[in-house]
């Protein structure tokens, strides 16, 4: 009787395990492509794209950059941007970070254009815009830590690309120039992280720029992504637009 219970146990188990790894395997409504690439003065970049089988047409295009010691990956595990996807029915795409950090740092305003991470977002979004049905004129960055201190750097040299930006959990580079055009930014960052000063010194810096932006701080959460707050970040990111 005492091997009949177990074996009844092991089997219970057995398929509640399944059951979980089944709904953790189970398949989006998109096509996910995991390994893309370009190549830039002989470099392979890598980047992870999701296509939602319900695209608007054209589709709004989120570009989203991981944090230090990230990937797109872990971003798209731990973020859940796919889901936010394929509810929304916009484009997403993950760029990978050579030796997984943006490069944001003893950077010279005068010299962005040559930064291999900025010439990797150039080239990126030529390709993307040659290769899918997208509206150029919804193109929105967002960006984890590290990724959303390059995302801030983009706003600053390419506004004119961008229609928006979330920056989560990560500051302004320091030494970039003045902000010459605004472009709409939400900063999202827990109550509990680290760079909270930072980001709230920010949000008053993009203020007196005259920078639509809005802060969300996030109670009893540290150093990480919000969840949460995913439909938040589309409603702001979605009500904008470059012709505007």
């Amino acid at each position: 009787m005492k091997r009949f219970l177990f074996a009844l146990f092991c089997l219970t188990v057995s398929l509640t395990l399944v059951g979980i790894i089944s709904l953790r395997n189970r398949t989006l409504p998109a096509k996910v492509l995991p390994n893309e690439f370009i190549t830039i003065d002989g470099t392979t970049r890598n980047y992870r794209i999701v296509l939602p089988d319900n695209l608007s047409k054209p589709a709004p295009l989120v570009i989203a950059f991981h944090g230090t010691g990230d990937s797109p990956e872990s971003m798209a595990e731990y973020s859940q941007l796919d889901r936010l996807a394929t509810q929304n029915g916009f484009i997403l795409v993950y760029p990978a970070a050579q030796k997984s950090m943006w490069k944001t740092v003893n950077i010279a305003p005068e010299k962005l254009d040559e930064n291999l991470d900025v010439r990797f977002f150039d080239a990126l979004l030529s390709q993307l815009l040659a290769s899918y049905e997208i509206d150029s004129t919804r193109v929105y960055v967002a960006g984890m830590s590290n990724g959303a201190s390059f995302v801030q750097m983009l706003m600053t040299v390419r506004s004119n690309k961008i229609a928006a930006a979330v920056a989560h959990s990560g500051s302004r580079p320091s030494d970039l120039g003045e902000i010459s055009k605004p472009c709409p930014t939400l900063l999202i960052v827990g109550e509990n992280d680290i760079a909270l000063s930072a980001i709230q010194a920010d949000a008053e810096l993009y203020r007196n720029a005259d920078v639509p932006v809005q802060l969300i701080i996030v109670p009893n959460l540290g150093h990480q992504w919000s969840v949460p707050h995913n439909t938040e970040m589309w409603a702001f990111l979605s009500q904008c637009s470059t012709k505007d």
